[in-house]
């Protein structure tokens, strides 16, 4: 079971535009909190953001948000929610694991622009499923690669981005690692971390490369 500190909330105005934190979700006893982080929430106002809906932009902490965040989780009553939690990476046994279910899936929507992100612990059992950023702006003709393809990656400090990580398919800039994903790279013990490609949707809407940051370890699933 992947471990995480917490989980960043992340906004954007449009496809194509630099995500922007928001807010964290962090979790105590038995209580799942949520703060805005303001230094984000202004620089997102100069875009339109008016707030997550429910949570009063003018209150900086909300308690007990889970069931509030839980609207975005996979229905496991879908007839393809196995294969969809199979291709991101939640065994069974944690199906029921609300917080869980929202780190490891992103809890994205196609009716807003909001990603939940989570800040990854570097263990040996590391193993999550995340999608490129930035694909929009290095142009890299995705159509290149095919699951399996494996690149490597570059730490640069950004000035929109300290923890930035470049990723790379030889020579080729590719895009970057999301924010919020990026910070279990931050360690020099990340070094061998296997960046994998997982899955490529190529229409004339949405590009997107969906790929698997594993410890190689050991055996993931």
């Amino acid at each position: 079971m992947n471990k995480f500190s917490k989980i960043y909330l992340a906004w954007r105005h449009s496809k194509g535009q630099p995500r922007v934190m928001i807010g964290e979700i962090t979790q105590q006893d038995n209580d799942v909190n949520f703060r805005y982080l303001y230094d984000g929430v202004n620089q997102a106002r100069r875009d339109g953001f008016m707030g997550y809906p429910g949570l009063s932009v003018g209150t900086t902490e909300h308690k007990n948000v889970l069931s509030l965040f839980a609207t975005r989780l996979i229905n496991i009553e879908r007839s393809d929610a196995k294969e969809l939690l199979k291709f991101w990476r939640v065994q069974d046994e944690y199906i029921e694991n609300k917080l869980y279910l929202l780190a490891m899936t992103q809890g994205m929507s196609q009716n807003d622009n909001f990603e939940f992100l989570a800040c990854f612990e570097l263990r040996e059992d590391l193993s999550f499923i995340t999608d490129i950023a930035g694909l929009s702006h290095s142009l890299f003709d995705i159509r290149k690669l095919k699951k399996g393809d494996e690149f490597t990656f570059k730490r640069e400090n950004l000035k929109q981005d300290k923890n930035a990580i470049k990723i790379l398919f030889g020579q080729d800039v590719v895009g970057y690692i999301k924010k919020g994903h990026n910070e279990v790279f931050i360690d020099k013990e990340a070094d061998n971390l296997k960046i994998v490609v997982e899955h490529i949707v190529n229409t004339n809407d949405t590009k997107q490369v969906f790929v698997k940051v594993f410890n190689p370890l050991i055996k993931t699933i």
